[in-house]
């Protein structure tokens, strides 16, 4: 698949996924702020992003901006991420129209489901609904390319796999859930709980791809990799690793992120040493 293609889904998929969005107070967390929700103190409240009135500064007469203290990088963000969740449903349409699952590998659209909804715990926890717009699209984007990929599975190998993954994922995502509600936790640890395994689901999300790493190998064939996700993966990574490095200097933002751009890095090294052997790749 040549880049132009690749960048081409990727917009695509940028733009869909926030249609109908209004922006809400820019003071808001952004998807990946997990380390502001850790309380200095018992009872405390998460810490917000600098509005647009405390970025703006004003020294001798003239104004500053600055980049990483403004909400530049959550607005982009929530395009990133949701680019990322609706990036294999080119591929998944591709294959219902073609009436088969072909080379496509399911384990990561799964992935995707199960991040997307424990990140909405999280948000729903704060509560944030920037959480909730990086995230709610991409979670009925998920639902439909496994609705639509499901019936595609039927008689393969990777069918046992795909259900043990939701069906025990959906279990820790709920147990996890009315267990922080009914035992009786202050807020502020409740959300950094929950902030803290949905960036443990997002490392599995990044890592999912790999699944049919073995195969790749063995066959010298890039073809279960899909490439629109490994870009959009890349970018998403790439742009929360920076901000969490020199913008919130946490390790709790940019820590998950560098993990998820290695893995992407790796894919991305993946297709190019094994090149694909068909157009689903």
């Amino acid at each position: 698949m040549s880049a132009r293609r690749c960048l081409l889904i990727l917009a695509c998929a940028t733009s869909s996924s926030v249609s109908g969005f209004s922006p809400v107070a820019v003071s808001s967390l952004s998807q990946w702020q997990v380390p502001h929700a850790r309380p200095t103190r018992k009872g405390a409240e998460p810490a917000k992003l600098r509005s647009a009135k405390d970025v703006l500064r004003v020294r001798g007469g003239k104004s500053e901006m600055s980049i990483f203290g403004s909400n530049l990088f959550p607005i982009v963000g929530l395009f990133t991420s949701n680019a990322l969740y609706f990036s294999p449903i080119p591929a998944v349409l591709e294959r219902l129209k073609e009436g088969s699952l072909g080379s496509l590998n399911p384990i990561p659209t799964a992935c995707i489901l199960l991040s997307t909804i424990a990140w909405l715990m999280y948000a729903f926890s704060v509560p944030n609904p920037w959480v909730v717009a990086s995230n709610l699209p991409g979670a009925c984007a998920a639902i439909a390319a496994m609705t639509m990929t499901l019936p595609l599975m039927k008689g393969s190998k990777q069918l046992l796999a795909v259900q043990s993954t939701l069906v025990g994922g959906t279990l820790i995502n709920l147990s996890l859930w009315s267990y922080l509600i009914f035992s009786g936790m202050a807020p502020a640890a409740r959300s950094r709980m929950l902030g803290l395994y949905a960036s443990a689901f997002f490392i599995i999300l990044a890592a999912s791809p790999l699944s049919t790493i073995q195969k790749v190998v063995a066959t010298k064939d890039s073809a279960s990799i899909y490439a629109p996700m490994t870009v959009a993966q890349c970018v998403n990574s790439g742009l929360w690793s920076v901000y969490g490095f020199f913008g919130a200097k946490d390790v709790f933002v940019w820590g998950p992120n560098v993990t998820g751009l290695g893995l992407g890095l790796l894919q991305l090294l993946l297709k190019l040493v094994f090149p694909s052997s068909s157009e689903a790749a």
